[in-house]
């Protein structure tokens, strides 16, 4: 029984979890005007939800969602404009889609404005059917 639970456990973490490559995506962020109230990782295959998620003002530009998915990566509401995510790598592996995403914070150097800020990034990624997951690497 142990042999097996132990066959099990590797096989998650080296085979179902290997062979990553680096996924094409595109990032829709500087066309989207958003809000997203709360910290989230969603993707979306239609517009209705995607824009019921960006905000009640939102706009977003139009996605084929017949061959591609929206991916939204929001932090939540943050206390200024410093705040800002950048996406490191967009990875599918054999059972997953890995977003790697950093968050940069205010700095003495850039502080930016004292603002009610909603960081997030829009990206679209090819349809895979596989579950898309976030990797938070923090602050540099």
């Amino acid at each position: 029984m142990a042999v097996a639970a132990v066959g099990w456990l590797g096989w998650q973490e080296l085979w179902a979890r290997g062979g990553g490559r680096p996924l094409v995506w595109r990032d829709l962020t500087g066309r989207t005007l958003a809000e997203p109230a709360r910290s989230q990782l969603r993707t979306f295959g239609g517009g209705r939800s995607l824009r019921s998620a960006l905000g009640p003002s939102a706009t977003a530009p139009p996605i084929d969602f017949g061959r591609r998915e929206a991916v939204l990566v929001a932090a939540g509401p943050r206390s200024s404009s410093a705040y800002a995510l950048d996406i490191v790598a967009v990875t599918e592996e054999r059972r997953r889609i890995v977003v790697s995403v950093r968050e940069q914070a205010p700095t003495l150097a850039r502080p930016g404005a004292a603002v009610l800020a909603f960081p997030f990034r829009l990206l679209t990624i090819e349809r895979t059917g596989k579950p898309v997951e976030l990797d938070w690497r923090g602050r540099p």
